[in-house]
């Protein structure tokens, strides 16, 4: 009993404190080691979350804008004649005035066209050489018209949404006219050049817009050796100006080939220039793109 109680009198020795020491240190590295290995884990797994994401995201965006192309019309809107009556050049952008609902080809073809559009906003950009777009023609909104239209005046069942130099499709069994919009009022539009079609009540009145998706990126003047691309979208709907602006950051190498059945066999063909895929009774196009260096790639059928 002695001997014990002059032992912690001593208090604690030198080599107990070494150990005490050395095991609270292993203790601290060990709690590190897994801090940084669990820090790394997550780091992966954002990362490779954040990679998920775009992917679907791109490819739903995609897919979407493709499957949705095109009117509503009751009567399909494929096998109509389609005449320009809204008083504008369609030698400056055919597809926004003609029956295709889906173009693509090669972003060389249309880049001129993009700067044309947006001017000053393309001030800065860099489009991806060698990569392909997709154009579609969107319908935003759709009424159906109250009754005959009267010269220059449309009578809708709804004129919410629309607004001065809107287009419209007018769709009835045999023509579509695609006409501008001068003015609006309760339940009617005064239109700038009167439709050249008879159209009647219940017939289809469309408002629509066009989109083209691209790969480019905004280079900056102080460091223009850093170039980040990604998935881009122009909309421009009927006489307004066109905007542009990134949907997907990271997105390069936009790839588009399209399968036609040939001898009851399904063939893929890289685009070489700008295709309407009715024109070509395209079966399905793949898309391909590139995150991080890594290839994805989506079909869709038509």
């Amino acid at each position: 009993m002695v001997n014990l109680r002059k032992r912690f009198d001593k208090g604690v020795t030198l080599v107990e404190l070494l150990v005490a020491i050395t095991i609270s240190a292993i203790v601290i590295v060990m709690a590190i080691n897994i801090y940084i290995s669990t820090k790394k884990i997550y780091q992966k797994t954002k990362s490779k979350t954040e990679l998920d994401v775009k992917e679907l995201t791109t490819k739903k965006i995609l897919y979407d804008a493709v499957i949705d192309a095109g009117f509503s019309c009751k009567y399909g809107a494929k096998n109509q004649v389609y005449t320009n009556k809204t008083g504008e050049n369609p030698l400056n952008f055919n597809f926004m005035y003609d029956s295709s609902p889906v173009r693509v080809g090669k972003i060389s073809d249309i880049a001129p066209f993009l700067t044309d559009s947006l001017g000053f906003e393309t001030k800065g950009s860099v489009y991806q050489v060698n990569t392909d777009y997709i154009m579609v023609k969107n319908e935003d909104v759709f009424t159906e018209l109250s009754s005959r239209p009267i010269n220059l005046s449309l009578y809708l069942d709804s004129v919410d949404q629309l607004d001065k130099g809107d287009y419209l499709a007018l769709c009835n069994n045999d023509d579509v006219n695609i006409v501008k919009i001068d003015s609006v009022s309760d339940r009617k539009v005064e239109l700038n050049i009167a439709p050249s079609s008879e159209y009647h009540k219940n017939d289809y009145a469309g408002k629509y817009s066009i989109q083209i998706f691209y790969i480019a990126a905004n280079q900056s003047k102080e460091n223009p050796e850093n170039v980040n691309y990604s998935l881009f979208m122009y909309t421009k709907s009927g006489s307004h100006k066109g905007v542009t602006y990134p949907v997907i950051d990271g997105v390069s190498d936009l790839k588009i080939s399209y399968s036609i059945l040939n001898r009851k066999n399904l063939s893929w063909r890289d685009i070489t220039r700008n295709t309407d895929l009715d024109d070509i009774e395209a079966k399905a196009i793949k898309v391909s793109f590139k995150l991080k260096g890594k290839l994805f790639e989506k079909v869709i059928l038509l």
